[in-house]
């Protein structure tokens, strides 16, 4: 059999080109930035200060976001070891803090076998309603409907969720801000189970000062007390710091966190608490080019945590989008 060295390069070149395909293409991948709003909604509250803090995990795991449809997605989750957060650097005291706010509408199908489904139409008065209904297996469900409106100076929301379509869990969340002056805003949230006995209903309220390089907020509920004190250098360098009180007897933690960004696309961020814990993350993006000036992007995530017992463990991870 005479191997040409042409067809032979040809064959090479077609094969690597099919491997590079099966990278993903360069956009944010499963990474939730915190977004800018004309007024902030009281879950974002502390959302620049909290973004700072690094999400510490332990093992492997690899993370794959692809788009079937247009409005369908699957997400496929792979683990080894303790993938989830070992160590929480701060607590939240607010309604779906720090979740994403920007969920679009759609199907989303978990690699498990949960699927999230998201319904979002605009009312009129400018209301917005968004409906959630999650189904994680035959018999854990939850269905969470909300109506948010927003105006010049201010943004209010009220759901409601019940979980495993049982009454006892029906839960109603008020939550409110407002805009005093262009850099104060003051903010409340009121939380309470209809159906339970005694209703107990939960209530906390917030404030923020913000300027264009810092933002101080502080937010008080009967779970405890966290002022919040973001920093920004430069476009590069951020720095923030958590102190939480708990008004159970619980005693006070003081959280430093710093977020570096450089040149190549690289990102570092890392903290440390008064309870002698600590921990980074380092996050790369491997960019690929293919000949049709199309950049698929390979995301590398290693992390460290140095828990209260003193232990050092590690993890890293793997994002794709396709």
């Amino acid at each position: 059999m005479d191997l040409n060295e042409d067809k032979f390069k040809e064959e090479v070149t077609s094969f690597v080109s099919s491997l590079q395909r099966l990278l993903p293409k360069k956009k944010e991948i499963i990474v939730v930035q915190p977004r800018r709003y004309k007024n902030t909604k009281l879950c974002d509250v502390h959302a620049e200060a909290k973004s700072t803090f690094p999400k510490c995990f332990v093992g492997a795991r690899l993370i794959v976001l692809r788009e079937i449809l247009d409005k369908v997605k699957l997400v496929q989750q792979y683990s080894y070891g303790k993938s989830r957060e070992s160590y929480k650097c701060f607590s939240q005291l607010i309604h779906k803090e720090m979740e994403p706010k920007s969920t679009d509408e759609g199907l989303l199908i978990d690699s498990s076998g949960s699927a999230t489904a998201t319904y979002k139409e605009v009312l009129e008065g400018a209301y917005e309603m968004r409906l959630t209904s999650r189904i994680r297996d035959l018999v854990s469900s939850e269905t969470e409907i909300v109506f948010e409106k927003e105006n010049d100076k201010s943004v209010g929301s009220v759901s409601c969720s019940v979980r495993d379509v049982d009454p006892n869990t029906l839960r109603m969340v008020t939550q409110w801000m407002y805009k005093i002056l262009p850099e104060v805003s003051l903010g409340t949230e009121i939380g309470l189970k209809p159906l339970a006995y005694p209703p107990a209903p939960e209530f906390s309220i917030s404030a923020r000062y913000e300027r264009p390089t810092f933002t101080i907020t502080s937010t008080a509920s009967k779970v405890g007390i966290q002022v919040c004190l973001f920093k920004q250098f430069s476009p590069d360098l951020r720095v923030a710091t958590i102190i939480t009180e708990g008004c159970r007897g619980g005693q006070t933690n003081v959280s430093l966190a710093m977020h570096k960004n450089y040149q190549n696309g690289s990102e570092l961020k890392i903290f440390v608490d008064s309870q002698r814990c600590g921990g980074f993350t380092f996050q790369r993006d491997i960019l690929f080019y293919e000949p049709h000036n199309e950049v698929r992007v390979l995301r590398l995530i290693g992390s460290t945590l140095i828990d209260k017992q003193r232990r050092v463990r590690f993890g890293v991870g793997f994002n794709l989008d396709f």
